[in-house]
């Protein structure tokens, strides 16, 4: 696979994302100061989705879907915005085990197994599960 084909099927897929998860196409404006508006917050809730995705399956350690952590983020992410709002510390820690209890739970990948013979782990993509890596990676920064 080239690199300019994986960098557009990369691209194709974020796009894909936006327009099924952000419900963009509900907001009929002509303003472009509110369409770019529109697409930053796809960007930022698109990564915090994604940063969900990925602490849930490293700290449960088992594979989760982001696309159904996309499909969850309505559940989890009330408890979070409500403690961040009013500066309360110990609810915001209560509200993302909670989230973390909750997508572990509700958004695991459905076939691992499949995955491994023709999924995305084909392609070499697995879990960092207790990798010395992201350990590293931190020091260093």
């Amino acid at each position: 696979m080239s690199r300019a084909y994986t960098w557009r099927w990369q691209v194709e897929l974020l796009f894909k994302e936006w327009k099924s998860y952000a419900n963009l196409h509900a907001f009929d404006t002509d303003n472009p100061a509110i369409v770019e508006g529109l697409m930053w917050a796809a960007i930022a809730a698109a990564a915090l989705k994604r940063f969900f995705a990925h602490m849930t399956q490293l700290l449960v350690e088992v594979p989760m879907s982001t696309r159904k952590v996309a499909m969850c983020a309505v559940h989890v992410l009330d408890g979070i915005v409500q403690a961040l709002k009013t500066g309360d510390v110990a609810g915001l820690s209560d509200a993302l085990e909670a989230a973390i209890t909750y997508l572990a739970c509700n958004a695991q990948r459905a076939h691992p197994e499949r995955d491994r013979r023709t999924g995305r782990a084909q392609l070499g993509l697995e879990p960092l599960f207790g990798s010395d890596d992201v350990i590293e990676f931190a020091e260093a920064a």
